[in-house]
């Protein structure tokens, strides 16, 4: 019971804590305002977002912006209560030690999971970027982002089992939903954006943007299929005879750089050769309506990565029905969970398609709100994702997002988010902007400072620029 209940706690902190869902955690300002960015970005931040934004005229003309990164965290497994509960441990003597699991504690974390537990981890780094902005000439920008991340949906049996293993009352595990995406891919976007020389009644401007991405890929890991169930059965007759009967039928295909494959004696660098390569664009519009009301959409990472080596596919299949002594059913069991190898096909992943459509406007538009001191701009997203691919999800978003500067210097940043695979978030941020360099901070859930012991996401974002 004991080993069982280390593997149990070794598999749920490994979900917790190595699960990632790229997105745009680099746009310190959208995050902080909920993640509502289409109509508001501006300069660098436009890229991969809006490119027809670059040519919106904003503080300085030549903007650069120093590794802006952001990590968010977020499960259904387990919220931070049952964590501080269980796995903190116990005070004693003036120290604390490893609190041991009775099968009723694991029946108490059990019945508070969902059927299907999903888990994120989201990661994201722009390791340089730069845009420039002209009347004449239009707004460039080029930068260098790192897309890391893991979505796992796990079947509550997995962790029923790993608690509890075979049985010797006989037990039954399904594993129907199980499904892992890892990915490690970076993208040099290169995006260019200019106002349109149109004249069209109801609208002040209207700017146009295209970007072009070229991706190398490190490493993928994604589930193809998993419909695996089995048991054990305890024979009436003879009680140190049991039955193991059930189904596996599963794959997966993984693909790492060099210096990930354990039989390698590759050392790790920041810029391997990549084992997948592809193209990708993003198409953008961007114009502000006579009432003051600026109205943006854009599609954004059109297309796919080629993956073409180092392909390893891990699999099982056929029906189980074997009878024999309790221990050795065991040892059987976990030869089958652990499959087969073998060398895989070069494959395509699309990467994460989306439609973003967004508003923003200014309190002197808003009636009601003009007595406001300073500035205070509201702005509304909504985002349609068209694939489930690497952390992508079909289900849409809304956000709600603010950002008021009673002094030009002091932003301070909210908004709402609901939908797209998540709970309802509160969101935060505030930063030092001063006219040739920017400090911004921001969380995608706020919340969490709140109510500590029921929170399920952890969110942090941070980045510099400096301006010309």
């Amino acid at each position: 019971m004991k080993s069982n209940l280390s593997i149990f706690a070794i598999v749920l902190f490994s979900a917790v804590l190595q699960t990632a869902f790229a997105g745009d955690l680099s746009n310190i300002r959208g995050v902080g305002m909920g993640r509502t960015i289409n109509a508001v970005s501006r300069g660098i931040d436009a890229l991969g977002i809006n490119p027809a934004n670059l040519a919106i005229p904003d503080q300085g003309n030549f903007n650069l912006n120093l590794a802006p990164t952001g990590i968010r965290v977020s499960t259904e497994l387990l919220t931070y209560g049952l964590y501080k509960e269980y796995f903190t441990g116990v005070d004693s003597v003036g120290k604390r030690w490893a609190k041991r699991l009775e099968p009723v504690d694991i029946d108490n974390i059990l019945s508070q999971m969902p059927e299907l537990s999903k888990t994120r981890v989201e990661a994201e780094m722009m390791l340089g970027g730069a845009s420039f902005q002209h009347p004449l000439v239009g707004g460039i920008g080029f930068a260098i982002i790192e897309h890391a991340g893991v979505v796992t949906t796990l079947s509550k049996d997995f962790f029923r089992m790993a608690a509890f293993g075979l049985e010797p009352a006989g037990s039954v595990y399904a594993f129907d939903g199980t499904d892992a995406t890892a990915w490690w891919y970076c993208e040099y976007n290169l995006s260019y954006g200019r106002k349109l020389p149109v004249d069209i009644k109801f609208l002040k401007d209207l700017y146009a943007g295209m970007g072009i991405k070229f991706i190398r890929g490190y490493g993928i890991s994604q589930t193809i299929k998993q419909k695996s169930s089995f048991g054990n059965y305890p024979d009436p007759a003879n009680s140190t005879q049991y039955t193991l009967r059930g189904n596996i039928d599963f794959l997966t295909t993984h693909a790492g750089v060099d210096f990930m494959n354990e039989n390698s004696h590759a050392s790790a660098t920041p810029f391997p050769d990549p084992i997948g390569k592809g193209t990708g664009f993003d198409v953008g519009l961007s114009g502000e309506l006579i009432n003051g009301v600026r109205v943006a959409v854009s599609v954004t990472d059109i297309g796919k990565i080629t993956w073409d080596k180092n392909i390893i596919e891990s699999y099982g299949g056929g029906s189980i029905n074997i009878t024999g002594d309790f221990n050795n059913l065991k040892d059987t069991m976990k030869s089958i969970v652990k499959g087969k190898t073998r060398p895989g096909n070069a494959f395509d992943t699309h990467l994460p398609t989306k439609l973003r459509l967004g508003f923003v406007t200014e309190a002197s538009e808003i009636p009601g709100l003009k007595f406001l001191p300073g500035k205070f701009i509201l702005a509304f997203d909504y985002l349609q994702g068209f694939n489930e691919s690497l952390g992508n999800t079909t289900k849409p978003r809304f956000s709600l997002g603010t950002e008021y500067r009673v002094f030009h210097v002091l932003p301070l940043r909210t908004g709402l988010a609901f939908g797209g695979g998540d709970k309802v978030r509160w969101a935060f941020g505030f930063g030092l902007d001063l006219h040739y360099f920017s400090l911004d901070f921001a969380t995608d859930n706020f919340g969490m400072f709140f109510i500590p012991n029921s929170f399920q996401t952890v969110s942090f974002s941070m980045g510099m620029k400096i301006r010309v």
